[in-house]
């Protein structure tokens, strides 16, 4: 279908789209199906027959049974080598499905991790991947490309700008989006839209993500857009019932949003997990009975809807805005309920001198004391300034919110908001990653101007200074660096780094951050155990332990008190050629002697 016949018809009309493939399928099947697309080859008649049932309900254009049929997506099945044959029956199950007057989409779905950022080694690599599916799609026919389910819009740009590079079709780029009307990438509505619409697509959709009235409240907020609209939302939030998930809306309810989203602007309306033939069904009838009066849309400049939000230090930054060289002490909370050591330790850098505690918040996604609960023992013993690490793995944005909040009302000072390690225990805990670091900074922005993510006031502002990390130790971090500058744009007004342990990278770092305008806290972790260092050398990926600390713990490796001695000495000498030319120095605690930091902190103050 050509580009001006798609805009002809969607100018007149609503094209129904199909519903949930995925879900069909899984609800059809005797057993859980790993690989939904593998059914192209070993059972193409359920493919064929979903699509049939939805073409009866009324849809006009279906999707290829081809959403992870890349080949990244399909190695985890060891079917990487049959990408074009999956691609290319997903196809032909739908030619033989159709009837005149319908269309096929080739579905391409995401595969690269939304919190990763599209480095120039990986750039050429991802586009093949990209190209060698959507190349098989197009050979095959399908009359449009839809990119869907994209939480990154950075990747979805790229994505959808490949395949114009070797395509003439129309391409549909579809996001999906939170509560808080942002995208995984921490840009909000508007943004994502305007940078759609800069990479050349053909139509912008929203699907999948937290069900109908999301979607719903994202298009009343828009206002027109040049583009037509394309929506394909989730059937509202699943249960779990007898093993198998179910959702639960009525095909009323549907009818009655899809009817809401055309007179919203909305040209392609279907659905995606849970929406069934019964729900296309009733939504396409009642499209046809009712007369669609578009509400008339205001266009809505995009530099006027977006506030410009101040950036404010907070009370961290501003405490120690005369200090010349101020000293955070990271000692975090025990994985045991004994506290005592961890709060003498405090008490002591406190009494050395030092300007704030942090504490980091189930680092290495492992279980530790509560990190809030700990800082407000600490409050009570010492009064110190205390920056709290705030993660996206453990809590949804609602809990992200509540916690900034809890935060504020223990006059915690400062947060150190990060991404987090995703947890990878055999136990089932799940990684929520509803914002990366950026989107927690946007968040302690809003809620320092006294305004939650949905733009609800929340009473007053709060007085927290916001931080990131940054891990300089990799050979090329250019890709850390921009994305720090992402993070400074957002609101962050610190920077913690990852350990570092030689002074060339540290004034590396420092020239390379100097025009950020932001201030860097140099991580600096006394390493007093040969066991240690060879284990964050070789284990944990991004630190780098130099040889000459190696080999000095190595020499007596069963003797701790020269282990200790020798790990100091290169600690204090660090510091040393290095205090001049650093904003603040973030020294972390040894797990087994917490109390070590004090000593060091006595000499940085003294330099």
């Amino acid at each position: 279908m050509l580009k001006k016949e798609l805009r002809d018809r969607l100018e007149h009309s609503v094209l129904m789209a199909d519903g949930g493939m995925g879900t069909m399928i899984q609800n059809l099947a005797a057993t859980p199906v790993k690989c939904v697309e593998a059914l192209n080859l070993s059972h193409p008649e359920i493919v064929r027959e979903i699509h049939t049932q939805f073409i009866q309900a009324g849809a006009e254009l279906i999707e290829t049974n081809t959403f992870g049929a890349n080949r990244l997506m399909l190695q985890k099945y060891e079917l990487n080598k049959k990408v074009k044959e999956i691609n290319a029956q997903g196809v032909r199950c739908a030619k033989q499905a159709i009837r005149p007057g319908c269309y096929i989409a080739g579905s391409i779905g995401p595969f690269i991790p939304p919190t990763e950022e599209i480095s120039d080694d990986d750039r050429e690599y991802y586009r093949e991947i990209i190209i060698e599916q959507a190349t098989v799609l197009l050979e095959e026919g399908v009359d449009i490309i839809i990119c869907e389910t994209f939480a990154n819009i950075r990747h979805l740009c790229f994505t959808a700008n490949t395949i114009k590079e070797i395509s003439g079709i129309p391409v549909i780029t579809s996001m999906t989006i939170g509560p808080s009307f942002v995208t995984y990438d921490s840009l909000d509505v508007f943004t994502a839209v305007e940078k759609l619409t800069a990479c050349n697509t053909d139509s912008i959709g929203f699907n999948c993500g937290h069900g109908i009235q999301i979607i719903e409240t994202a298009l009343e907020r828009l206002g027109a857009i040049d583009l037509p609209l394309t929506v394909m939302p989730n059937a509202g939030l699943p249960e779990r019932i007898g093993g198998r998930i179910i959702f639960g809306i009525s095909e009323e309810y549907f009818a009655e949003k899809a009817l809401s989203f055309a007179r919203l602007g909305a040209r392609i309306i279907g659905g995606c997990c849970g929406i069934t033939p019964s729900d296309i069904a009733a939504a396409s009838a009642r499209l046809q009975k009712e007369k669609i009066v578009r509400k008339q849309r205001k266009r809505k400049h995009l530099e006027a809807v977006k506030e410009s939000i101040p950036f404010k230090k907070g009370a961290f930054l501003k405490k120690i805005d005369p200090i010349r060289l101020p000293v955070i002490c990271e000692i975090d909370p025990p994985a045991k309920l004994d506290l005592t050591r961890n709060l003498e330790a405090i008490v002591a850098v406190k009494e050395a001198g030092a300007h704030a505690v942090s504490m980091a918040d189930n680092p290495l996604a492992k279980v530790k004391v509560s990190n809030l609960a700990f800082a407000a023992l600490a409050k009570q013993k010492t009064e110190i300034s205390i920056i709290l690490h705030l993660t996206g793995r453990d809590r949804n944005l609602i809990g992200l919110q509540s916690y900034m909040l809890g935060a504020h009302v223990l006059g915690i000072e400062g947060l150190l908001l990060i991404t987090g390690d995703p947890s990878h225990d055999q136990t089932g805990p799940s990684n929520v990653f509803d914002v990366d670091a950026i989107g927690l900074v946007k968040a302690g922005v809003g809620i320092n101007n006294g305004k939650n993510l949905l733009g609800k006031d929340i009473g007053e502002e709060t007085n927290l200074s916001l931080g990131v990390a940054v891990n300089p130790n990799m050979k090329d971090y250019s890709v850390q660096v921009k994305r720090l500058k992402r993070k400074v744009d957002a609101g962050a007004q610190f920077v913690m780094t990852q350990p570092l342990f030689e002074p060339a990278k540290i004034r590396e770092f420092c020239d390379k951050t100097g025009e950020l305008g932001i201030k860097r806290f140099i991580g600096i972790f006394p390493i007093i155990a040969a066991r240690t260092a060879e284990y964050l050398h070789n284990e944990v990926p991004g630190i780098v332990i130099p040889e000459t600390l190696r080999d000095a713990l190595a020499k007596k490796e069963h003797d701790k008190e020269y282990q200790v001695k020798t790990g100091i000495e290169f600690t204090i000498n660090l510091i040393r050629q290095t205090a001049g030319i650093i904003d603040g120095l973030y020294l972390i605690a040894p797990h087994t002697r917490p109390e070590l930091l004090a000593e060091l902190v006595k000499f940085s103050l003294e330099l």
